[in-house]
Formats: C-alpha cells, structure tokens, sequence
C-alpha cells in the first residue's frame, strides 16, 4: 500500500514539474519592457498648384476661349502659348505654433534622356507666415524649345523629348509647447510635353501635394505583473524540482528490491552446496540463522560439511546439519 502512494506522490510531482516548466517558458516570451510612444503634436505641409494657359484664338477646341486652367483636362501643346503655375503653401499643426521660420526657394530644370539643365535656381526667401502663394516664372514652350536645342547642339545629343521639373524646396522651423519642429518639404511638378493618341498635348503634374511628421516621445515602462509572473514561475519551478527529486528518491528506497535469482546467488557456492528432494526427518533442535549465504559457506568450509539446499513452500532453505546445532539461510523463492 505504501509504494503505491510513493507511486501517486511521483506522478503528481512529474505532472507539476511538466506545468512548472510550461509557465516558465510562457511568461519569459512575453517582454518584461514595454516601448510607449506617445504624440504630442502633428503638423502637415501641403503644396497645391494651380495654372491658367494662354491659349491661341479662333480655336475650336475650347470654344475660342483664350484663357482656360484644370478645369480642361487636356492641354493641346499647338494651341497654348504660355502657362502661368501658382503654388499654394500652407503649413498647419494642431499646437499653437510660435517662432515660425519657414524658407523656400525654387529651382527649375530641364530634362532630356541625354542631359539635365538647370534653369533656374532662386535665392532662399524667409518669412514667418504659415500660408504662402507664389507666382511660378512662365511656362513658354517657345523659349523652352530653343533652350533644348541650343543644348543638344553643344552636346551632340538628338532629343525628341523633354520635360520642365519645377522644384520648390520648403524648411519649416517653428517652436510648440510640444518642442521644436524641422521638416523639409520638397512638392516637385513636372510639366511635359508628350505624343499621345490624343495628339500633342501638355502634361502638368501632380498638382496636389502633402506632407506629415509629429513630435513624439518614447517611453520605456517595466511591465510589474510579468516580473511578478517571473519569480512565480521561478518560485513553482524550485518547487516542483524539489518535490520530484524528494518523490524519485522515496520511491526509489520504498520499492520492492528486485531478488537476483536463485542460480546467479548460489553460482559462488555451488561446490558446496548438495541438493536434497526433502529435508530430513530428525534435525538439532539448536538452529542458528545466518544473515546471508556468503556467512552459511564461512561454516560450511570451517566444519568442511556441505550445505544442503532443500526447496519448499515457495521457501528455499540452505543449511548445515551439525551434532548439537544446525546453521541456516533463508530465501523466499
């Protein structure tokens, strides 16, 4: 009944060294810090161009119109004599803004397959305003045309192609509640002048641009209930390696010990010992019972009798048959 308990004890033991080591492996996958960012202000720059084209009159296209903008979404590059570009600049966040130093220039380049030209590139302007319209040098293709191929002549190159890149360069430098805030913002158009299937026409885009950032700050907070979680585990970690190593070794002392058999114990003494079907009738009524064969043999060598093995009743008995005593040895079979 014993080593059953000592059995049940070991089970449980081995079940909660199992669960031990589960909880230890799933409160270390989660991190014991935690990455906060917290916004504390957004801002945006935003960048709208708009144009209005002269065009060529009588046409049919727009209805003899001589001025015409987005509206149409097609510009027929034979019919426009030049374009004026406007951009739009605005910059807005959702903190009261104080200081503000916003700087801007513009550079104009023309682009070929074969070389870039740079036009034009404007002096830096700083103003503190958050909303800005500037007026764009005019787009005159005419102009532009013998730019290309005064280029091409001094380069060797053969363009069919080209386009105008307008790029305005915006630094906003402004101060919050919030901390100080530095974008650059770069809102690049390009006005090109293409084949299509719809004949020559005047491409201007994109017309709409945005940009926008935040101030932020990162905090790195200890996460308390998973270092709790932690010793825990470590705490039901130690306890069920305790208990398990107590549990193995009772068991291992409380369980039956395993019997050598019979012909691997009497194999050392098997000269001396004689095998008898039946024990005799008369013996000494003196009996003397030794721990052991090994001790039985001692006697036998020294009284130079043999050891008689008889084997009854899921008993075997190994002894010597003296004058006054008999000497014996037990073992269950």
């Amino acid at each position: 009944m014993k080593i059953q308990k000592v059995k049940v004890l070991l089970v449980i033991f081995i079940v909660l060294t199992v669960i031990a080591l589960m909880t230890f492996y799933v409160v270390h996958q989660t991190p014991v810090e935690e990455t906060r960012t917290e916004t504390l202000c957004t801002y945006e720059s935003t960048a709208e161009y708009t144009y209005l084209a002269l065009v060529k009159t009588p046409n049919k296209v727009y209805d003899n119109e001589s001025v015409i903008g987005p509206e149409y979404q097609t510009l027929y590059t034979r019919l426009i004599r030049h374009i004026n570009v406007t951009l739009t600049y605005e910059f807005n966040a959702d903190q009261p803004l104080e200081d503000v130093q916003i700087t801007y220039t513009v550079t104009r380049s023309l682009k070929a397959s074969a070389w870039t030209y740079e036009i034009e590139r404007a002096a830096p302007n700083t103003i503190s305003q958050t909303q800005i319209q500037i007026s764009l040098p005019t787009v005159n293709k005419t102009l532009l045309d013998q730019l290309k191929e005064e280029i091409d002549k001094e380069t060797g190159a053969s363009t069919t192609t080209y386009a105008l890149e307008i790029k305005p360069t915006f630094t906003v430098r402004a101060n919050t509640t919030a901390g100080r805030i530095y974008q650059v913002f770069t809102p690049t158009i390009t006005v090109s002048f293409q084949r299509t299937d719809k004949g020559e026409v005047t491409v201007i885009e994109p017309l709409y641009h945005s940009r926008a950032g935040a101030l932020t700050e990162t905090e790195t907070i200890t996460r308390q209930e998973v270092v709790s979680q932690r010793y825990t585990s470590y705490i039901l970690v130690t306890t069920a390696f305790a208990g398990l190593a107590f549990s193995t070794l009772f068991y291992i002392k409380t369980r039956p010990k395993i019997e050598k058999p019979l012909e691997k114990i009497i194999a050392p003494f098997k000269d001396l010992i004689i095998e008898a079907l039946e024990a005799p009738k008369t013996l000494p009524q003196t009996t003397i019972t030794v721990k052991d064969l090994s001790e039985l043999t001692k006697i036998a060598e020294v009284l130079a009798k043999p050891i008689v093995h008889v084997a009854e009743d899921q008993e075997h008995t190994f002894y010597i048959i003296d004058e006054s005593a008999r000497d014996q040895f037990k073992m269950k079979a």
